[in-house]
């Protein structure tokens, strides 16, 4: 078990490394180190496409040297934890185990995962199938992160007029960790403040509920209609008020996060 060098009572803050930036790691790394910022998010999905930049040696060897910290999406592209089909809901289950193994081997913080979606027009056995296969599949990985004390944490998703997603709400995202009925501290939340603004909820509504379970926050912005990740120059005072450990702008571009960060002091 690798030896994580944050302190679970601090809070990090830094910014999603996605599939839409060419940098490196280390490149990215030096990016957020102009910009007084020392968290990485790095999304499973990215480190696909670009298989060299996934060398567990270099990248535990960058987190050391670079004072930096980690999280890890799982993937999620093409990817649905509620998979009607079995052997497709099986391999999710293992990507989110080699997920948190990774976070394991690396020092990462915590692994996030979505909770599973299924179309409105399915009818209602369906949909209840499919949100059966969704907790299954995050009870098998949560089990794992049991075992690697790796935080596996379940985002909260914005509500789409199509898709029935089973973590839109506070409501409907505790209902789901209940029926995955895992009584672990490694078991936890991420709360997407973009998703919860475009779902039509109140980012303290998700705080209220889960409280310390948050784990990790996402933090961009929208006008209410869509998930567009906009700047979110309010951030720390946003972050602040969830008091997660592991604080990630999660823009689209570079120069998106240099807006998020401003003219901000690095002293501060």
């Amino acid at each position: 078990m690798a030896d994580r060098r944050d302190d679970s009572m601090s809070k990090h803050y830094g910014a999603s490394l996605d599939l839409r930036m060419a940098e490196s790691p280390t490149e990215f790394v030096d990016f957020l180190d102009s910009l007084g910022l020392s968290h990485v998010e790095i999304r499973h999905s990215y480190l696909d496409t670009w298989p060299e930049t996934a060398d567990i040696e270099a990248l535990r060897e960058l987190r050391e040297t670079a004072g930096v910290t980690y999280t890890i999406h799982a993937p999620y592209n093409d990817c649905n934890p509620g998979n009607l089909n079995e052997p497709l809901r099986k391999a999710m289950s293992e990507r989110l185990v080699a997920t948190l193994d990774l976070a394991d081997a690396i020092g990462a913080g915590a692994v996030v995962t979505h909770g599973g979606a299924v179309r409105r027009s399915y009818p209602d056995r369906v949909q209840e199938h499919a949100r059966e296969q969704a907790v299954r599949t995050i009870r098998e990985a949560a089990r794992h992160a049991d075992e690697v004390e790796v935080p596996l944490c379940v985002e909260n998703q914005r509500a789409k007029a199509k898709k029935r997603y089973n973590t839109s709400t506070p409501e409907r995202l505790a209902a789901f960790l209940d029926d995955v009925d895992l009584d672990s501290e490694y078991l936890g939340v991420t709360l997407d403040v973009g998703h919860a603004k475009a779902t039509g909820v109140d980012y303290e509504a998700f705080v209220d509920r889960f409280g310390d379970g948050i784990r990790v926050a996402h933090l961009h912005d929208n006008d209410g209609t869509d998930d567009d990740h906009d700047p979110i120059p309010d951030y720390e005072a946003i972050a602040a008020d969830i008091g997660a450990p592991y604080n990630v702008l999660e823009m689209k571009s570079k120069a998106d996060v240099e807006r998020c960060v401003g003219s901000r002091p690095l002293d501060e």
